[in-house]
């Protein structure tokens, strides 16, 4: 356990060292050679000093306005094209079809037919206003709900 001790203390003087000196020696024929030793003949001591500072920092990337691989634009591309005008269409094809529905209903009222009653009865003329106030909600839904796939779809070309 002694020996233990002895080598972690020189091991932390080791790391605690001011500097090393390491000698850069050139022989007879040229050669150099680094030691810690000093040389023979000629030569140079080289002073090394441990860096305290750590690593270098890692340099920010000088244009921001990249945004890479999948940044913003592409998440919006790729959600326009897989979700919002599938969606958007998907919308006005719904609302046709339930204006389509809905005009049908009107057209069966049960035992009271349209064709059953007379006309300028006031039953009828209620339904016909409903089913016209309907039918001009339902073209005003189906008009806003086409012009909001316009502007996806424009969005999606300017992408």
């Amino acid at each position: 356990m002694n020996t233990f001790r002895w080598a972690c203390w020189i091991c932390v003087l080791g790391f605690f060292a001011p500097a090393w000196a390491i000698n850069k020696c050139t022989d007879a024929n040229g050669r150099v050679s680094f030691q810690d030793a000093p040389c023979t003949g000629k030569g140079e001591k080289i002073e090394v000093r441990p860096s305290m500072q750590g690593a270098t920092p890692v340099q920010a990337p000088s244009s921001v306005t990249s945004e890479g691989a999948f940044g913003p634009t592409w998440q919006r591309k790729n959600f326009l094209q897989t979700q919002g005008i599938p969606q958007a269409r998907m919308a006005v094809d719904r609302n046709q079809r339930e204006c389509a529905a809905q005009g049908d209903v009107v057209a069966q009222a049960g035992p009271l037919r349209r064709g059953s009653l007379a006309s300028g009865n006031q039953f009828a003329q209620e339904g016909a206003e409903k089913a016209a106030d309907s039918k001009s909600a339902c073209q005003a839904r189906t008009e806003a709900l086409r012009e909001q796939l316009q502007s996806l779809e424009k969005e999606l070309a300017a992408l």
